[in-house]
């Protein structure tokens, strides 16, 4: 009788464990693929670079140079500075391999690195990458001069009251890399550096949505409060892209 017990006893012990390890493997997939598409998706779909981010480079803006008494050294906006702290986040859980480290001065960039995936961070005015890939891709619906943002026949500029800006413009620029094949660029900028942050945040919060195409230009505005923060930013222009040309091949 007492065999017959610890028989049935370890009988259900055996069936408990096995409920409870199917039950911890499912509620793991579960909750891995639910991570998968709500978190992972969504963020590559923000980048739209290859499975793997190991050749990524952030290009930021050369802003002004500071003499430091013993050398001159290059800054950057803090618009630059509050965009990737936005866009970094968003980085990470789309790309375990991305490098952070791989940050460059668009005047200190070297040449072969143009050719790497890039983010790039402010207009043609500080980044002259940044004007070099704009010039080079076609059918594109926005031009820049200085803080001024041509779209079409429409003009737009942020707007300056009592030397401070009330509001701004930014745009967001997402498509394969004119500098080379199988290369992608995503370009963030403004007329000021609010329009810098204002891009960036519509880039993280709305730039990996299912009806925004891969190759997209954005057209965004934001106000912008005494303190300097930079409100909700109104989408107000978007146009998908051609596909660019693939580069020559050097020989």
């Amino acid at each position: 009788m007492l065999a017959r017990t610890l028989e049935l006893l370890a009988e259900t012990v055996r069936d408990q464990s096995l409920s409870l390890l199917v039950g911890g493997s499912l509620t793991a997939v579960g909750g891995w693929a639910r991570w998968l598409l709500v978190k992972r998706l969504p963020a590559r779909r923000t980048w739209r670079f290859e499975r793997t981010a190991d050749r990524l480079i952030m290009v930021v803006s050369s802003s002004a140079e500071v003499d430091t008494g013993q050398y001159t050294r290059p800054t950057t906006g803090v618009g630059q500075v509050r965009a990737m702290s936005l866009l970094v986040p968003r980085l990470v859980r789309a790309y375990r391999d991305v490098d952070l480290q791989q940050v460059s001065l668009s005047e200190g960039l070297p040449g072969r690195d143009v050719e790497a995936d890039l983010l790039l961070l402010g207009g043609p005015k500080t980044n002259e990458v940044t004007g070099r890939a704009l010039q080079a891709l076609p059918g594109l619906p926005l031009r820049v001069d200085g803080n001024v943002i041509a779209w079409g026949d429409e003009r737009f500029e942020g707007r300056v009251l009592g030397e401070r800006v009330v509001s701004d413009f930014g745009y967001v620029v997402r498509a394969p890399s004119p500098f080379a094949p199988g290369r992608r660029i995503v370009v963030v900028a403004g007329s000021h550096t609010f329009g810098t942050v204002a891009a960036a945040r519509w880039l993280a919060e709305r730039g990996g949505g299912r009806d925004v195409p891969p190759d997209v230009a954005v057209l965004v505005e934001a106000p912008v409060s005494a303190d300097g923060h930079v409100g909700v930013p109104r989408e107000l222009r978007r146009a998908r892209l051609a596909a660019a040309p693939v580069p020559a091949q050097r020989s």
